[in-house]
């Protein structure tokens, strides 16, 4: 299963109990909570993974999406628009900022043919899996005097027969 590379918070989460999310809350941080960190589901299916990442505003050109020690890192930039006129603003809840998310790839990926598309503000990526070999039974054979006495008579019998 895929998950979530994050060093710093792994380290405490189970000492004090909080959720990774809760972090920027614990430490009181404002900032960390206004930046940008898109979503991102997470599905296994039979033949691959696949992550679905939010990253409204964001252009193919803009995404950097690495694999380096079986960690996949996605990371991008949403840039905010500068406007001139801000009148009839009362509050804006966009985030804006650069992010980074990583994910530490399971056994059993093929990293050469990780696929990433950019339809309608999702990012797409495609893990496959490397197939298996599947299950199959194998002969044992004897080699043994008496294997190789039956097929010495064997082959003494066939020109009798004919």
């Amino acid at each position: 299963m895929l998950t979530l590379y994050r060093p710093f918070t792994s380290l405490f989460r189970d000492d004090l109990g909080l959720a990774e999310r809760d972090w920027s809350s614990f430490f009181g941080s404002p900032l960390a909570r206004s930046s940008f960190s898109p979503a991102v589901d997470v599905v296994e299916q039979d033949n691959a993974y696949l992550l679905h990442a939010e990253i409204p505003g964001i252009q193919a050109n803009e995404i950097d999406l690495q694999v380096e020690n079986n960690v996949l890192t996605l990371r991008g930039e949403r840039k905010h628009e500068n406007q001139e006129q801000r009148d009839g603003y009362r509050r804006v809840e966009r985030s804006y900022g650069s992010f980074s998310r990583s994910f530490v790839l399971p056994q059993g990926t093929n990293v050469e043919g990780i696929d990433a598309r950019v339809d309608n503000g999702v990012l797409t990526i495609t893990i496959p899996k490397v197939q298996t070999a599947s299950a199959r039974k194998v002969e044992v054979k004897g080699g043994g005097l008496v294997d190789k006495a039956k097929k010495i008579f064997a082959k003494a019998e066939e020109p009798a027969r004919a």
